[in-house]
């Protein structure tokens, strides 16, 4: 990973690559922001960068042996701990055991969150992972060996809040005395989660929310969107980019976002009517798997947003195109100070119990009935 690859965070870029000029290389480090600023391919930037053979003042040199490995994650001073799923069955017990799994899961996306590696790692991203203690023994192993081609021992650790108490207990001695020339990264979202006694061993080092633009400047270049195009689903994205890359691409599949939303609300106005339709519409979700449903109603609680706005003098706030305000300006009649917030806690309540593994067919099916209610509210 380069960190021209990591979207954004130039002033934090910057201090990192000055502090490895100037020989002032903190031994450990907590990348921390808010969701979707990229803590992850941060660290790996930062993890190349330090072993580069022939770095510069702005990035790695991706030519010298040291960084054609780490693209590929297979750096033998470079390793990797994230949460997993201990598994007696399938004999996992640390991340080495998944580790190529992991290193497949962030190639393809380095902006993955939580539920996107447990899929992958357990087919299930309702699992809950976990960094068990047997990591942290696995970790001081491998630091107590000496650099095997590397300047640095890196060891980064993603999510650490998955850390339980024993796990960290041991790691603490390691954090405030590592052996010479090596580097803990710790990369998380949730550094509220995080024990005081991690915290205080640590450098932190800030992420900022990733800018609109630059959301929208990375997805014209990734989904060769139009201008008008990627602007609306970096301001859906709210400042994750995983987030509008999603909503982009589910866009471009299935159709657009609030002709999707207003077929849903057709059916949901008079469901006796629409029994039959709204039934298979219902299993179409199902189909859509778990980040299908989570991406839909993201969509359709930003749409339910717009509409609000349209329909309460807040035009000059909406952040739709004048086609999308078009589509919808038959439907913001349904929306009013009386319902707007039922409306919005029966969306959010799906998505909370989308994201806890609840049974697709019976959770819209019943949203499907609430909303139908809610239509009918003046």
């Amino acid at each position: 990973m380069f960190f021209n690859e990591v979207i954004g965070q130039e002033p934090v870029k910057q201090r990192l690559i000055q502090s490895c000029q100037e020989g002032r290389v903190s031994h450990a480090l907590l990348f921390f922001g808010p969701k979707g600023s990229g803590t992850l391919p941060l660290a790996l930037a930062f993890a190349q960068y330090l072993n580069c053979e022939n770095s510069s003042n702005t990035d790695s040199c991706g030519k010298c042996a040291s960084c054609i490995k780490q693209q590929k994650m297979v750096h033998p001073d470079v390793h990797y701990t994230f949460p997993i799923v201990v598994s007696k069955k399938d004999k996992v017990s640390v991340s080495n055991d998944l580790s190529g799994e992991f290193r497949q899961a962030v190639l393809a996306n380095p902006y993955l969150n939580n539920n996107d590696w447990m899929y992958a790692a357990a087919g299930d991203e309702g699992k809950a992972g976990v960094i068990p203690v047997e990591e942290s023994m696995d970790i001081i192993r491998m630091i107590s060996l000496k650099a095997f081609e590397g300047k640095y021992k890196v060891v980064l650790v993603w999510m650490p809040e998955k850390m339980n108490l024993p796990t960290a207990n041991k790691l603490l001695k390691s954090l405030e005395e590592p052996p010479d020339n090596t580097v803990f990264i710790l990369a998380t979202e949730h550094r509220d989660q995080l024990l005081p006694t991690i915290l205080s061993r640590t450098q932190l080092v800030k992420l900022q929310r990733i800018t609109d633009e630059e959301i929208a400047n990375k997805l014209m270049a990734d989904l060769a969107l139009e201008s008008k195009q990627a602007v609306f689903f970096a301001s859906l994205g709210d400042g994750d980019y995983r987030e509008a890359y999603e909503l982009a691409g589910r866009e471009s599949g299935t159709g657009s976002a609030e002709q999707d939303f207003l077929g849903w609300m057709r059916l949901c106005f008079n469901p006796a009517k629409n029994m039959d339709r709204l039934l298979s519409w219902v299993d179409a979700m199902q189909a859509e798997g778990r980040e299908g449903q989570k991406q839909f109603l993201f969509s359709s609680m930003a749409i339910l947003r717009e509409c609000i706005l349209l329909g309460n003098s807040g035009e000059h706030l909406v952040r739709l195109q004048p086609e999308q305000k078009e589509a919808l300006t038959r439907f913001v009649p349904f929306v009013n100070p009386v319902n707007s917030s039922e409306f919005s806690k029966a969306l959010n309540d799906a998505y909370f119990h989308v994201e806890r593994n609840a049974n697709a067919k019976i959770l819209f099916l019943d949203l499907s009935l609430k909303i139908s209610r809610i239509l009918q509210i003046k």
